[in-house]
């Protein structure tokens, strides 16, 4: 009976999972790098500084200034949350006339934004300021 008792508190305690940390809230400013490429243009490195303010539980507006080797680049957005951690949305480019679809995953402390127009897409990891 000792040796069943035992079995079973060793299968409970495997099958526990470990706790996850928490994403960072969205909401605030991060800084980070990544690269874009614009339509057939070799890609290029960028880095950025996004602002995120929150309108409403589940929706941000974003406001983000990136800048390559030879432009800068203002964009605004809004965006969803869609699962803890997990937000799309669309942004747009005013001085290009681009508008696009943009893909944010919080893992812990480091965000990752995934973004993709019919002129340019890319990837930015950022962190929290």
């Amino acid at each position: 009976m000792r040796n069943l008792f035992s079995l079973c508190a060793i299968l409970v305690l495997a099958s526990i999972s470990p706790l996850q940390a928490e994403p960072l809230p969205l909401e605030g400013t991060w800084n980070g790098s990544g690269t874009m490429q614009a339509m057939d243009n070799p890609p290029q490195k960028l880095t950025c500084r996004i602002n995120y303010k929150r309108e409403t539980e589940k929706v941000f507006k974003l406001a983000a200034k990136c800048v390559t080797i030879s432009t800068a680049i203002n964009q605004t957005g809004q965006l969803l949350k869609v699962n803890p951690g997990v937000y799309v949305g669309e942004f747009h480019v005013a001085s290009y006339d681009i508008s696009g679809r943009v893909r944010i995953v919080i893992d812990g402390d480091v965000q990752t934004m995934s973004f993709k127009s019919s002129r340019a897409n890319g990837t930015v990891t950022l962190a929290k300021s």
